[in-house]
C-alpha cells in the first residue's frame, strides 16, 4: 500500500512538473521582447518563432509575435520576408478577431510594398486597413505609409502632401520630407529636416540616410554637417543591422519558416529515407529470390525424379491427355495450362513436356518411337511459334514455367 502511494506521489509530481515546465506562447513571446532588447537576435527570433509553433489558442500572442519578426527582417531591409511575415501576423489577428491589430498588420504590409515599388498594392493595403479601423493613430500610421508609398514611386510633392497631413512628430517623416526635398533640389528645406532628424536620434540606420540626404544637397552650409558624418561613417555602416553576422542568420531563421514543409528535408532525413527505400528494395529482392529458388528447386527435383523414372509414360499417363494434362500441371508448375494459352497442340505439348524434363533428342525419339530427324523438326515448329531459337526452347520453358503462375 506504501509503495503504491509513493508511485503515485512521484507519478504526481513529474506530471505537475511537466505541465509548470511546458511553456506558454505568451512566455516564449516575452522571452523574444527580452533578447531583442539586450540585442540578442538569434535568440530572440527562436523564441518568436517559437511562440508561434505552440498549439493554443493565443492567436494575438503568435500574430505579435510574427509582426516582431517581420519588423526585424524590416530593420535588415528584407522587405519580401516580411512583408510575408506581416501577412501570417494579419492571418492571427484574423482569428483572434482583432480588428486594431489587423488594421496595423494590413498598414505595415502596405508600408512593405511601398518600399518595393509597389504603389498599387500597397494603396489597396491602405485602403482595407481604414476600411477595417480608421481611428487616428491608425490614420497617423496610415499617411506615413502612402506617403513612403508617394516617395518610392517618384511622386515627391504627393509625399510632401501626405507629410503635411500627419501633424505627429515623427523621425521618419522628418526622413521622408528630407528625401522628397531633396530630389525635387530644395536643398534648404531638405537641410532643415536632416538636421531635426540628427537632433532627434542617434540610430544608424537615420544616420545613413541623413548622410545620403546630406551628400545630394549642393550647398556650402551642410559641408560641416558631412565632414561630422563622414568621420563616423565606418562605425555607422558597421554598426547596421544589415552588416551584422548574428542578425543575418536570425533573418536566416525567419526564412525557414516561410518553407513550405514538404521542401523542409535536412540532409539527416533525406539519408535517412534513401535507406529505409533501400532497405525496402533489398527485403523485396530477397522475398522474390527465396521464392524464385524454392520454385526452381521444386521444379528441378521433379525434372530430376522424372528423368530417372523407368515407366514415364505410365507415370505420366501419356495415353490419356486430361490425367497427362493434370499431373504435369500438378508437378510442372501448371506448364500444359500455360502452354495450351500459347496455342500449341496436344502432340506439341507432349514433347514440350519432354524437352522441360531435360530429355535429348534421342531419348525424346526413344520414348515417343519415332525419328530423331521428325522431333527436330518438331522442335523447331514449336521454337518458332513461341518465337525462340531451338537452343533457347528449354530455357523458354523454364521461363513460362515461373513466370506465368
Amino acid at each position: 500500500m506504501r509503495s503504491s502511494l509513493y508511485i503515485a506521489s512521484i507519478y504526481l509530481f513529474l506530471s505537475l512538473f511537466t505541465a509548470c515546465s511546458k511553456q506558454t506562447a505568451d512566455s516564449y513571446y516575452q522571452q523574444g521582447k527580452h533578447f531583442r532588447e539586450a540585442n540578442q537576435p538569434v535568440e530572440a527570433m527562436r523564441s518568436f518563432i517559437a511562440a508561434t509553433r505552440v498549439r493554443s489558442s493565443e492567436f494575438t500572442i503568435r500574430g505579435r509575435s510574427f509582426s516582431n519578426m517581420a519588423t526585424m527582417c524590416r530593420i535588415c531591409e528584407q522587405h519580401e520576408t516580411a512583408y510575408a511575415l506581416y501577412a501570417k501576423s494579419l492571418e492571427q489577428f484574423a482569428l483572434a478577431e482583432d480588428s486594431l491589430a489587423q488594421a496595423y498588420a494590413l498598414n505595415n504590409m502596405a508600408w512593405e510594398k511601398a518600399v518595393l515599388s509597389d504603389k498599387k498594392t500597397a494603396l489597396d493595403l491602405i485602403a482595407s486597413a481604414l476600411s477595417v479601423r480608421s481611428e487616428p493613430p491608425v490614420q497617423s500610421k496610415i499617411l506615413e505609409s502612402h506617403a513612403a508609398a508617394c516617395l518610392y514611386a517618384g511622386e515627391y510633392d504627393s509625399t510632401l502632401y501626405y507629410c503635411r497631413l500627419d501633424t505627429s512628430l515623427s523621425v521618419y517623416l522628418d526622413i521622408l520630407r528630407a528625401q522628397a526635398h531633396t530630389f525635387l533640389f530644395h536643398n534648404d528645406s531638405a537641410l532643415l529636416y536632416a538636421r531635426r532628424v540628427l537632433q532627434q536620434t542617434d540610430n544608424p540606420r537615420y544616420l545613413d540616410d541623413v548622410y545620403f540626404i546630406l551628400s545630394h544637397c549642393d550647398s556650402a552650409a551642410v559641408a560641416d554637417d558631412i565632414r561630422a558624418l563622414s568621420s563616423s561613417r565606418t562605425d555607422i555602416q558597421r554598426s547596421l543591422e544589415r552588416n551584422d553576422p548574428e542578425w543575418m542568420e536570425a533573418i536566416r531563421l525567419a526564412q525557414s519558416t516561410l518553407t513550405p514543409p514538404s521542401s523542409r528535408f535536412t540532409p539527416r532525413q533525406i539519408v535517412l529515407l534513401l535507406s529505409a527505400v533501400l532497405l525496402v528494395l533489398v527485403a523485396v529482392f530477397c522475398v522474390w529470390f527465396i521464392r524464385h529458388r524454392a520454385r526452381t528447386s521444386t521444379l528441378e527435383a521433379q525434372c530430376r525424379a522424372l528423368r530417372k523414372s523407368t515407366s514415364l509414360r505410365d507415370e505420366l499417363h501419356w495415353n490419356d491427355y486430361p490425367q497427362f494434362s493434370a499431373i504435369c500441371n500438378a508437378r510442372l508448375s501448371g506448364i500444359v495450362g500455360k502452354l495450351e494459352q500459347k496455342g500449341l497442340s496436344e502432340r506439341e505439348i507432349r514433347i514440350c513436356v519432354l524437352v522441360l524434363i531435360g530429355f535429348s533428342y534421342a531419348e525424346i525419339a526413344q520414348i515417343l518411337f519415332r525419328a530423331e530427324s521428325g522431333i527436330g523438326k518438331d522442335k523447331y515448329t514449336i521454337a518458332k511459334h513461341l518465337g525462340v531459337s531451338v537452343k533457347q526452347l528449354r530455357e523458354t520453358l523454364l521461363s513460362i514455367a515461373f513466370n506465368h503462375a
